[in-house]
């Protein structure tokens, strides 16, 4: 299972996997805490089981966490069947309307 680098990598990665499968595309957030130090780590994966693609992404800034939520978030429209997300895509590539 490969790690994701960046966090704009990710969502992009995510994004079109999401668009290419959306019925069979899981999205997978889990959040644990260190207990010593008490910092938190976000791990989000996306995994299609069909095609076996899957990709990892673990941060622990807020930023990261926020546009991640925010550009996979809207992308439960395209899983759903409702909506295109191409405006999700170009909002999740840093392009301003």
């Amino acid at each position: 299972m490969p790690s994701v680098s960046s966090a704009t990598v990710f969502i992009h990665q995510s994004t079109l996997l999401l668009q290419a499968r959306p019925t069979t595309t899981k999205v997978t957030y889990t959040y644990n805490t260190d207990k010593k130090s008490r910092r938190g780590t976000l791990a989000v994966k996306t995994f299609d089981p069909v095609s076996g693609t899957c990709f990892r992404f673990r941060t622990r800034k807020v930023n990261d966490l926020n546009r991640i939520l925010r550009a996979l978030g809207g992308m439960a429209g395209v899983m759903a069947g409702t909506s295109t997300g191409t405006e999700i895509v170009a909002a999740a590539s840093g392009s301003a309307d």
